[in-house]
């Protein structure tokens, strides 16, 4: 790396240096610059976990989103990698998969409040930072390996396991040193070869089978309850003390508005029109909020009275195509006006 002149006219050559000669902890100094610049690791992310406990006893250094709503795991070395940091990196990432929407949401505000910050709502940061429906959060993670020197082994590793769809990515971040003792920091990402990912990319999806992308808990099944029971089960879901159930109800009064289906861009319109959401971005996530109850273990009953569609014909695309049942309509109707004017005492 140079230094411009501009005055001389000249280039002056920075000297490369480690961070050890420099007295930088992994810790207590990169890590705080990576968590207080995450872009500097060449895309924008949103920090939420720092040096959190895993099931395993042990603590990745950061964890992150990404706009897709991925979890990300970023794992610090100093000055070199060592030949396992894939390895550790990798077993993280495995640990984390199987974490929740709710999971991420209590570990975000733990995270806050250690760093000094006190947020009403952490789930909002969560939710206007994703640009994807908000069911499709951690359905799939990354890993971001980031070191001044990587043994050959490493990258060997890292290049192996990109072939088979593990998304890791190798960042070099490089101290160096002017003639004043000024420092400066350069990050380049190494692998994957910056200008070629997309070709990559888009060859391993021509190459891949369909595969079924919902984590658990999740479920297809229709319930097949008698009237009686099934009543009292709906009556139980839009009664319950959650954010989601005033959504909910707001949902199943405009699918049984009308005998026909109603599709995502006309529901996310008639939310905001109604001020669910402040924008039409964010009623799109409540509507996906919804969309991942509708699909969950426990609620087969509201999959008996609704109906939805994968417009690609794939489980774990974005749902859309949402109706009511017509043999239902009239009894989920009846059931709403009870919910609404609290008819509901000894269901």
């Amino acid at each position: 790396m140079y230094k411009v002149d501009v005055i001389g006219k000249k280039l002056k050559k920075l000297e490369v240096i480690n961070f050890g000669d420099l007295e930088v902890e992994e810790r207590f100094d990169i890590e705080v610059w990576v968590r207080e610049n995450p872009e500097i690791l060449g895309e924008p992310l949103l920090i939420v976990s720092e040096q959190t406990l895993l099931p395993s006893g042990r603590q990745p250094d950061l964890l992150a989103l990404d706009k897709d709503g991925n979890m990300v795991v970023i794992e610090l070395k100093k000055d070199d990698s060592g030949r396992e940091v894939y390895w550790q990196g990798i077993t993280y990432t495995a640990q984390i998969s199987e974490f929740s929407y709710t999971d991420i949401i209590d570990m975000y505000e733990k995270y806050l409040e250690n760093i000094g910050i006190t947020d009403p709502n952490p789930k909002d940061n969560i939710e206007d930072f994703i640009e994807e429906d908000i069911e499709k959060t951690n359905q799939k993670q990354k890993l971001i390996l980031v070191s001044k020197e990587f043994h050959p082994d490493v990258l060997r590793a890292v290049l192996w396991l990109r072939d088979f769809e593990v998304d890791i990515k190798c960042i070099k971040l490089t101290p160096y040193k002017d003639e004043n003792d000024q420092v400066f920091l350069n990050t380049e990402i190494i692998i994957p070869t910056p200008g070629v990912e997309d070709y990559i990319e888009k060859r391993i999806s021509k190459q891949k089978n369909v595969k079924k992308a919902y984590p658990s808990p999740f479920s297809l099944e229709r319930g097949s309850f008698k009237e009686d029971e099934l009543k009292i089960k709906l009556i139980n879901t839009l009664t319950r003390v959650s954010d989601l159930t005033p959504r909910l109800i707001a949902f199943i009064e405009i699918l049984s508005s009308e005998e026909r289906t109603f599709d995502r861009e006309e529901i996310k319109q008639r939310f905001h029109n109604m001020g669910i959401g402040k924008n039409i971005g964010q009623s799109g996530r409540y509507l996906s909020n919804i969309s991942q109850f509708l699909t969950k273990k426990s609620t087969p009953h509201l999959r008996q009275v609704i109906e939805f569609q994968f417009p690609k014909g794939i489980e774990g695309e974005v749902k859309d195509n949402y109706r009511i049942f017509p043999e239902y309509i009239e009894f989920v109707k009846e059931i709403l006006k009870d919910v609404v004017e609290g008819n509901t005492a000894g269901d």
